[in-house]
């Protein structure tokens, strides 16, 4: 009996409070690392010169002392405490601490003003301005440092309703930088609340109108449009997760972003995600190592309303070159329509695959230039386009051309002598293309190749044997030190400018990638190579970390 009485009694006492999981949760690797990491690409992108400003400025900032207080060997990490009414949501950042004496001191130096010491280990910070409240306590060798609006009991925040480092923190995440957002954590009040705010969205969605004065094509397009975000506003509702990473590659100069969705199970999310096919271009071999520069990028049509919303444009595009008599004369009508029929008809497909290279030097010093492109069926093209060449253009044009110079799969390769015309153009690029340069261009079934150089026919050939690979969405490479020299043919000084913004690495970079795949969860990865942005900032030039004009070959 009494054995049963204790076990009551102790069913019926309240157990003690355990801080919820927070709904967001964020964490970096040592800032040790990070400064580190931070530097070297100052070094890569700058230059020795703006590493010492960097260092003077933290110094400036921070004193003699710098960061001592803070222990830059253990990682920092935080989190956003949701509460039923978020206007009491409450942030919280975790930063390793060498002492409590330590730390009270940098934060006193960081933040330019004496924390106050409270009961319970917490310190009180006059807030930086009107409606914020900060305080931090130290424990467990970290700085809690909570920040809400003015009113929320910041000392309960990093005392009773601390969530300890171990709880929100992830060791088996390797990026720099790393964020992750649970929706199923949130309270319900705010769930139902974002809910009933997707719903608002969704009916004035369905109730915006654009003003009677805009055409009826931009009206049906942006019905469709609507009719996509409505679309997407139901999907959401299956979001389980979202995360995001942030890695940085000092050597190369390079950032990657990584933004993942995962859905509960069995929703519509889910079942859209993971039917998500690998993104695929006609011309993914095109960028082979040996290119100057290159880029292949996909369209975007991958959901019905935004092929519809594409071919309304392209139809409204239609009318108005039409009317434009100066661009397209009477005799140029036929060309145009061809090419609209074709574009509409390519956009119906949802494949629209772009590209474009340069390649060299040849053994000469000359180089060749390839551009592709998905579109279905131009043969219309090539027949309007033959017409009006014949029927329009002066003997001296004409007498430059081979219709059916060459073959390759049975599709016609016609050329044209680039280095005898005598016009700008052909002038104008001869010291990049050569004096025997050669344009030639190819409508496959479902393809437009042109090419222009030495080598032109054999890349037009080359492309037409190309089939689909995977690829990134979007992609852009350059070859730097190949890119000066060719910018050296044109103009010398330009060799030394173009080495300023680009470097003098002789293998191909990456400049921008953009990847979507599908799965299990969504992921969205974007690389930038942030020499073009330190070459545009002019970076390089005032450090003078790449003024040599490199070698010609």
């Amino acid at each position: 009996m009494r054995t049963a009485l204790l076990v009551a009694a102790l069913l019926a006492a309240p157990a003690a409070a355990v801080a919820a999981d927070p709904p967001v949760v964020f964490q970096t690797q040592p800032p040790g690392r990070l400064l580190d990491d931070f530097r070297a690409t100052i070094q890569a992108l700058a230059g020795d010169g703006e590493v010492k400003d960097f260092d003077k400025w933290i110094k400036e900032s921070l004193g003699d002392k710098g960061f001592d207080g803070l222990d830059l060997s253990r990682p920092a990490g935080g989190y956003v405490a949701v509460p039923a009414d978020p206007k009491q949501s409450v942030a919280v950042l975790a930063l390793p601490v060498t002492s409590e004496e330590g730390f009270v001191g940098f934060f006193e130096r960081m933040a330019r003003t004496k924390p106050k010491p409270g009961e319970g280990g917490v310190y009180a910070v006059t807030p930086p301005g009107e409606g914020v409240g900060i305080a931090f306590r130290v424990a467990d060798g970290y700085a809690y440092v909570a920040a809400a609006a003015e009113g929320v009991d910041l000392a309960k925040a990093v005392g009773a309703d601390l969530v300890p480092f171990a709880r929100f923190y992830d060791p088996a995440e390797p990026a720099l930088v790393a964020a992750r957002v649970y929706f199923d954590r949130f309270p319900k009040e705010v769930r139902d609340k974002a809910l009933a705010g997707l719903d608002e969205a969704k009916e004035a969605l369905a109730g915006a109108k654009l003003p009677p004065e805009v055409g009826d094509p931009a009206k049906a397009a942006f019905d469709q449009l609507v009719k996509l975000s409505t679309r997407y506003i139901d999907l959401s509702k299956g979001a389980k997760e979202a995360g995001l990473r942030l890695n940085l590659d000092p050597a190369a100069g390079a950032v990657q972003a990584e933004l993942t969705l995962t859905a509960a199970e069995g929703s519509p999310l889910a079942k859209d995600i993971a039917g998500r096919k690998p993104t695929t271009n006609a011309f993914a071999g095109l960028l082979t190592p040996d290119v100057v520069a290159g880029f292949r990028f996909r369209l975007p049509l991958f959901t019905e309303e935004i092929r519809n919303s594409a071919v309304i444009g392209l139809e409204a595009l239609r009318k108005e070159a039409a009317n434009a008599n100066f661009l397209f004369p009477p005799p140029a009508r036929p060309l145009l329509n061809e090419f609209f029929d074709g574009a509409v008809r390519t956009a119906k497909t949802g494949e629209a695959d772009v590209a474009g290279v340069i390649r060299g030097p040849s053994p000469d010093g000359f180089y060749t230039a390839v551009g592709a492109a998905v579109f279905d069926d131009p043969s219309g093209v090539e027949k309007e386009l033959k017409k009006l060449i014949v029927g329009m253009a002066p003997p001296e044009f004409t007498d430059l051309i081979k219709w059916d110079a060459d073959k390759a799969g049975g599709v016609g390769i016609h050329t044209f002598d680039f280095g005898k015309w005598n016009e700008e153009p052909g002038r104008d690029l001869r010291p990049v293309f050569g004096p025997d340069a050669v344009a030639a261009v190819a409508f496959a079934p479902k393809a437009v190749v042109l090419a222009v150089g030495p080598d032109a026919v054999a890349a037009v050939k080359k492309v037409l044997g190309l089939k689909p690979a995977e690829a990134p969405v979007a992609g852009v490479v350059v070859n730097p030190a190949k890119v000066a020299r060719m910018a050296g043919a044109v103009e010398e000084q330009a060799a030394g400018e173009t080495a300023k913004v680009w470097g003098k690495d002789d293998k191909p970079l990456s400049v921008l990638s953009l990847g979507v795949a599908g799965g299990t969860e969504l992921k969205v990865t974007l690389g930038l190579n942030l020499r073009l942005f330190a070459g545009v900032l002019g970076w390089r030039a005032a450090s003078g970390a790449a003024d040599a004009v490199p070698d010609k070959e």
